[in-house]
């Protein structure tokens, strides 16, 4: 296992971002098709993040505080919850049924962000020889190639989409069995603080969380109505699957790279210019108003999600305590869940009331201002520590 540790991660990371595929990028074209208006696709969307932004923190705090509940049981649980709901959707079910099973297995899959993280972190914690930038790099290689295959299959039979999203998932759980240990990893001393303890502890990590919200609003929105977008631009599902691959293929390099970015600039510098860059991307699609605008913002990943992902991932385990890290990195994503919360509710009703367009552009407002408050909250967190 420690001889093969970055092959193995690789895989169970590319599993994982393979399956998070299916329910980022092709949720809203997989119940348009079924039916599904853009505003019952938001809200459904919207329960999804709030129902994970509720469950990762809660979740991280348990097994931090628990000598029995293990992340091992964290990744069985939700492995085996979204692979239930996903196998009973490959059966007639009515409509009601239907939403539900399909909102509770994303659930599953957006809340096992933070505890794929958390399992490669436990090993870097141990001292371990892994290199979790690089792994998360062949990851979204693996992302690039998935959504074009995703989109061959949409012309096919959609069941075909959540046969290989189901496929992915199982090998999550295979693989979660095999490298997450019995005890919980990335704990250390168990604590009984709350929430409360770490905003008197990091009080500028919770500006920098607000900033993450707002941002990520914009970027929830790209993610959820890209097809649209694309559509309003003079594309389809072809273009969207391109769009998804170009987005992917270029955060390979940077992820690969990211250990020596994270060296010679630090973090910090990371975390503020790919913040930038996320903020204002989109001025691409906004000032073309072509497929070619959407490629180019989803190039810009290189230099946006690409870097700040990592950066956050690596700034919560450096600048948390051993007890908070797991926290830490669930608060994040949370931000990110509360963030796609917002924009899936009212992105639905801007796309029907206004068009995608016009509502890429209220959301890229929205994102500068959010960059903008995640640096100045940067800058301070800087300074404490």
């Amino acid at each position: 296992m420690k001889k093969h540790l970055n092959a193995s991660y690789a895989l169970c990371l590319s599993l994982y971002w393979m399956s998070a595929c299916f329910v980022y990028g092709y949720t809203r074209l997989f119940m348009s098709r079924l039916g599904y208006s853009a505003d019952q696709v938001g809200l459904v969307l919207a329960v999804d993040c709030a129902a994970a932004m509720i469950l990762q923190p809660l979740l991280a705090r348990a097994m931090e505080r628990s000598d029995r509940f293990t992340l091992r049981h964290v990744l069985l649980l939700l492995c085996l919850t979204a692979l239930a709901c996903g196998g009973l959707l490959l059966l007639p079910q009515k409509k009601p049924v239907f939403v539900c099973l399909f909102a509770l297995m994303s659930v599953m899959t957006m809340t096992l962000q933070p505890f794929m993280n958390a399992v490669g972190f436990g090993y870097l914690n141990r001292g371990a020889n892994l290199n979790w930038s690089a792994t998360r790099g062949v990851a979204s290689l693996a992302f690039a190639l998935i959504s074009k295959v995703y989109a061959a299959l949409a012309e096919i039979d959609l069941n075909c989409l959540l046969g290989l999203y189901l496929f992915c998932t199982a090998g999550i759980l295979l693989c979660s069995l095999i490298l997450a240990e019995r005890e919980t990893p990335t704990a250390g001393a168990r604590t009984r603080a709350g929430h409360g303890s770490l905003l008197r502890t990091y009080p500028a990590f919770f500006g920098m969380l607000l900033g993450i919200v707002l941002i990520f609003f914009q970027h929830g929105f790209l993610d959820a109505y890209l097809y649209d977008i694309i559509l309003a631009a003079g594309g389809d599902a072809r273009e969207l699957g391109t769009a998804l691959l170009i987005g992917a293929a270029v955060e390979t390099p940077m992820m690969l790279l990211f250990t020596r970015v994270k060296d010679r600039f630090g973090v910090g510098r990371s975390l503020r210019f790919s913040a930038i860059a996320m903020a204002l991307k989109t001025w691409f699609i906004l000032l073309l108003g072509s497929v070619t605008g959407v490629y180019l913002m989803r190039f810009c990943h290189l230099f946006s999600y690409a870097l700040l992902m990592p950066a956050l991932t690596y700034y919560a385990n450096e600048r948390m305590a051993d007890s908070d890290r797991v926290t830490g990195q669930a608060l994040i994503t949370g931000a990110v869940s509360l963030a796609g919360m917002f924009s899936y509710l009212t992105g639905g009703m801007m796309v029907s009331a206004w068009g995608p367009m016009r509502g890429l552009l209220l959301c890229t407002l929205v994102g500068m201002a959010g960059g903008a408050l995640f640096v100045l909250f940067s800058l301070r967190d800087r300074k404490q520590a």
